[in-house]
């Protein structure tokens, strides 16, 4: 009778993961397909389980920028804005909304998933990533109304446009630095994510959304330069809008930025994993 048994038998041995140990990208590639049937999972959630999902992508950014439009011409303040205003707010809303719901998804991303991570394995980073790549579709819903009104307005975008997917990865780090660093805070401490709650109320002020720098007295600009959203938020409307310079200092700032605390919060995200399982 001839012997059936393999020859090499595999055994797999699941670890603890270490905060210094490797990176293995082609893990990440393996679970490829997950990460992709999580993302549509968001996806649906918010559009098709949803009968006005779009409308709510759309009206929260529209109605904060009419109420301001409508302040700024009431009031009749001199914003330095040299587009029309209107196109000048929106923009930065529905950049500045995709960063503070993004953020704030990716920090809650490991308990909306924690039925998931507690039965199978897979690299955990994948969970913060998921609403970082699903929330872009809400991105390109709510930028229709900004084309209409750059179209009406003939405001077209220069060569600066070839860098909105540089600066939007950017984003996206910040994005997933900041939300892996309380992803694995919060896990013992639930009331840092109030603290990171009202820290994008108050960005929302601070980050060149309503205004340009040009507003703000000259002694106190270095002070706003310090939030890389910011130059961030800068760099977006250079990319947008024709005319504005790109902010090469600042949103480089942004880049350095944005890369130490996507090493810092990985490496919080990997050290808090080993017991993610028991805690959540």
């Amino acid at each position: 009778m001839k012997d059936t048994t393999p020859l090499l038998e595999k055994e797999l041995v699941i670890c603890p993961p270490s905060a210094f140990g490797t990176f293995d990208p082609s893990e990440y590639y393996r679970y490829r397909h997950m990460l992709m049937s999580l993302v549509r999972r968001d996806i649906k959630s918010q559009f098709e389980e949803m009968h006005f999902g779009i409308v709510w992508a759309l009206i929260r950014p529209l109605s904060v920028a009419i109420i301001f439009t409508l302040f700024k011409k009431f009031s009749g303040a001199n914003t330095y804005v040299h587009a029309p205003y209107l196109m000048f707010i929106y923009s930065g809303l529905i950049f500045w909304y995709y960063f503070t719901d993004t953020t704030m998804q990716t920090a809650g991303s490991v308990r909306k998933d924690a039925a998931i991570i507690s039965k199978i394995y897979f690299p955990r980073l994948i969970t913060p990533m998921v609403p970082i790549l699903s929330n872009l579709i809400g991105l390109g819903i709510a930028a229709i109304p900004l084309l209409i009104m750059m179209a009406w307005h003939r405001t077209l975008p220069g060569w600066t446009i070839l860098l909105l997917p540089v600066v939007l990865l950017q984003c996206m780090a910040l994005i997933f630095g900041i939300g892996t660093l309380f992803a694995a805070l919060t896990i013992n401490n639930r009331d840092l994510e109030q603290f990171l709650s009202f820290m994008m109320y108050i960005g929302l002020f601070v980050s060149c959304v309503f205004f340009v720098p040009e507003m703000v007295p000259e002694w106190a600009r270095p002070v706003l330069m310090m939030n890389p959203m910011a130059g961030t938020m800068m760099a977006w409307r250079a990319c947008l809008f024709d005319g504005n310079a790109f902010p090469i200092l600042q949103w480089a700032y942004s880049l350095i930025v944005s890369v130490a605390i996507v090493l810092i919060g990985v490496l919080a995200f990997r050290h808090a994993e080993a017991t993610f399982v028991d805690k959540l």
